[in-house]
């Protein structure tokens, strides 16, 4: 499965949204930036996005709800080590109160993976994220 993601203002992205409806897509924001996320076996509409390869996930992504991304830097020599370890912490996290669904996405053109998941609503990260072992967490 591909992932693609694309930044710009909200505005712009949702009009790509709106124009293409019968895609899934999924539009992201925050007072600071916007992006919007394509989930598919085929290519992508983005002029310019970044590439993934979905490893590991569950349940189907929703426009509703709080959605959090934990980018986090790995050397070519570490990856697959630390796909094995973050599957493995990752694992129980389907079972967590309010969580909706959950990709670990390997990047095509980077070093910097990214961990998404998406929560009923804030509360329910704030609780699971005390307990979290993921390093170099930012939300979107």
């Amino acid at each position: 499965m591909n992932f693609y993601m694309t930044t710009g203002t909200f505005s712009f992205l949702k009009r790509i949204q709106d124009k293409r409806a019968n895609l899934p897509l999924i539009l992201l924001n925050n007072p600071k930036t916007a992006a919007l996320i394509h989930e598919t076996d085929q290519k992508t509409i983005f002029s310019s996005a970044r590439k993934f390869e979905v490893l590991d996930g569950f349940g189907p992504l929703k426009q509703e709800g709080f959605y959090a991304l934990h980018n986090i830097p790995v050397s070519i020599e570490d990856r697959p080590a630390f796909e094995f370890d973050l599957k493995n912490k990752l694992a129980s996290i389907k079972n967590e109160t309010g969580i909706h669904a959950m990709r670990i996405l390997s990047p095509i053109k980077s070093d910097t993976y990214v961990v998404m998941t998406n929560w009923k609503n804030e509360q329910a990260y704030a609780k699971w994220d005390t307990s979290a072992l993921l390093p170099n967490k930012s939300s979107l």
